[in-house]
């Protein structure tokens, strides 16, 4: 037993001698490395061992990104993308053009808008013209004579033009037309407007 723990003491102690010779000759391993081939060398590269990363070589980003089988996988795509500019650029000129035309009609429907307005104000004015004009003839009327033709107007027609006739002559030729008629007439002007005064 006492021989077998002096056996590895023995060992213990030459490890440590070995590895005192070693660290007072460094220039023993240089030296070793310095014979050693140069295939064996280049072959495999020693680790570093201190942790500190090796420098990469930059590599040519356009060697790397641009390689014949990568400009060969996106042809297609680039392709279909041009062809979709194409085509967005084709329909936005007809959409424009389109707009165009519809400016154009637009303009177009409001000037004949615009025409039949004012060919409707001046028969709008012309009607009332005629009106007042027939209006100031009955009120010049002898109330008798006008009372005759009143007898033989429609009867809304004859309240229309009674109610723009001076209210006293009004009445003097209501008073000279026939009772039937002068009723009828009477019972139109008096239910004009009935709906708003029954809301109040």
């Amino acid at each position: 037993m006492k021989s077998s723990i002096l056996i590895v003491l023995a060992l213990g102690f030459a490890g440590f001698g070995a590895l005192e010779v070693a660290a007072l000759n460094p220039g023993a391993d240089d030296a070793a490395e310095l014979d050693a081939p140069a295939a064996e060398t280049d072959a495999a590269p020693s680790p570093d061992i201190s942790g500190a990363k090796t420098p990469k070589t930059a590599a040519d980003p356009k060697q790397a990104c641009l390689t014949p089988a990568l400009v060969a996988a996106f042809e297609p795509r680039h392709k279909a993308l041009l062809d979709r500019a194409t085509g967005l650029d084709q329909r936005e000129a007809e959409l424009e053009a389109l707009e165009t035309t519809l400016q154009t009609r637009l303009e177009d429907l409001q000037a004949t808008r615009d025409t039949l307005q004012a060919m409707t104000d001046r028969l709008d004015v012309t009607a009332n013209e005629d009106i007042t004009h027939l209006v100031d003839m009955y009120s010049t009327m002898k109330p008798k004579k006008a009372a005759a033709i009143f007898n033989r107007m429609d009867p809304a027609f004859a309240a229309g033009f009674l109610r723009e006739i001076d209210s006293a002559r009004a009445g003097v030729i209501m008073a000279e037309m026939a009772e039937e008629q002068s009723y009828r007439v009477s019972l139109l002007m008096a239910s004009r407007h009935a709906e708003w005064r029954d809301r109040q």
